[in-house]
């Protein structure tokens, strides 16, 4: 009689599949149903990358070459790799060399990559409650154990530096965090940047930072914590938001030696190389300074979608608590004052709302014990139009329960 083969359980046990998935699977039923469904819960880009790349890539795939569609060097094409250096120096960011940078296929590999060159079975993370849902599983399928220390709306889900270190034990690896935040839309402060970069530094830890909006922000500026711990701090960064190719899966790594030459590893065992159109797309995208026309339709645009969602949730759902985003593509909005009386959580009112009034949000219980009550909202697909109507069907919900 044959025997079933066996399938390693610690993958199932760990890893789960991506909440927006889930929503897309829904999304795409009720839309084979030619039902139209309002996207708040899109984590991409909703306007294109600009017209002077795609025409500059149409060009590279008219020549005559396998360049383009052959394998380039696990570590990404060294020209991208300069451009990339020059342009996180041309940010305000710190200099660095290009050996010092990985590419990767993808923010989430640059994650990968980051996270399997420093973990170990029993090791810990020190992570903010709420963050972006992608990093518990990675951190769960190396062995490890995530460590929440919660952020307030009122305090602008600031990291406090004295209760991350309350935090620290023997067992902590790193410290985790992204700026412009996903899902709350906040930018670090400065002072608590350089605070966590100290903090990392005085207890031997890695700060890894995920910098995957840090073009796309409406108030402040970017931090850079890697220039006050350059041995101590590692940046994650994608091509996905800016210039806006997700699809494409471009993103990189950058850190001190230490970090690169085992990450360089392990990007190569898990993809050997990053895809080779989008690395010469990204080159030109920064070789040929088309991030200012990008970003000059982007954010004006953004910044009108954003202010729309927030004018109609004030107007529609007036007990709703949320902090007006500053960056990134999302807000969270707090619906405790009405679901806790209506004894219904955010993954279910989630859900109800996708069914019954045909919008699509993300429950704020993906990213943490704390937004139990919450929903991650992104203004980066729709319409100014589209978002209100949007809200405004949320809110009649509410009102219904």
């Amino acid at each position: 009689m044959a025997k079933t083969p066996l399938i390693n359980p610690h993958v199932a046990a760990t890893l789960r599949q991506s909440p927006t998935r889930k929503i897309d699977a829904l999304r795409e039923k009720l839309a084979r149903e030619g039902k139209d469904v309002i996207l708040l819960s899109t984590g991409q880009p909703g306007i294109p990358p600009v017209r002077q790349l795609r025409e500059a890539v149409a060009r590279l795939l008219e020549e005559e070459t396998m360049k383009y569609y052959g394998y380039t060097p696990s570590n990404g094409i060294r020209p991208l790799r300069e451009a990339i250096a020059e342009d996180i120096k041309g940010l305000g960011g710190p200099e660095l060399d290009p050996d010092q940078i990985v590419v990767t296929a993808g923010g989430q590999h640059a994650m990968f990559s980051a996270l399997a060159s420093i973990l170990e079975p029993g090791a810990e993370v020190i992570m903010t409650d709420p963050t972006y849902f992608g990093y518990e599983p990675l951190i769960n399928y190396f062995g490890a154990k995530p460590v929440y220390v919660e952020t307030r709306m009122e305090e602008e889900y600031q990291p406090n530096p004295e209760a991350l270190a309350e935090r620290i034990s023997g067992k902590t690896r790193a410290i985790l965090l992204v700026t412009p935040d996903n899902p709350t839309g906040r930018v670090i402060h400065p002072q608590v940047a350089k605070a966590l970069a100290e903090l990392a530094q005085d207890h031997g830890l890695w700060l890894i930072v995920d910098e995957a909006y840090k073009t796309l922000i409406y108030e402040g500026s970017h931090v850079w914590p890697y220039k006050h711990a350059p041995e101590n701090v590692v940046g994650i960064n994608t091509f996905s938001k800016d210039p806006g190719f997700p699809g494409w899966r471009l993103g990189y790594i950058y850190g001190p030696p230490s970090l690169i030459a085992p990450a360089r590893l392990v990007a190569e065992e898990a993809v050997y190389c990053p895809p080779s159109i989008a690395q010469y797309a990204a080159l030109i995208y920064i070789r040929e300074g088309l991030r200012k026309h990008y970003l000059a339709r982007v954010i004006p645009e953004y910044v009108k979608r954003r202010d729309a969602m927030a004018q109609a949730l004030e107007k529609h759902v007036p007990r709703a608590r949320f902090l007006k985003a500053k960056g990134s593509m999302f807000m969270l909005v707090d619906l405790k004052e009405y679901l806790v009386p209506a004894g219904m959580g955010a993954e279910q009112f989630s859900r109800k709302l996708l069914e019954e009034k045909l919008v699509a949000t993300i429950p704020g219980t993906y990213f943490g014990k704390t937004p139990r009550y919450s929903v991650r909202l992104s203004f980066a697909t729709e319409t100014p139009e589209r978002i209100a109507e949007a809200i405004e069907r949320m809110g009649e919900l509410l009102e219904k329960l």
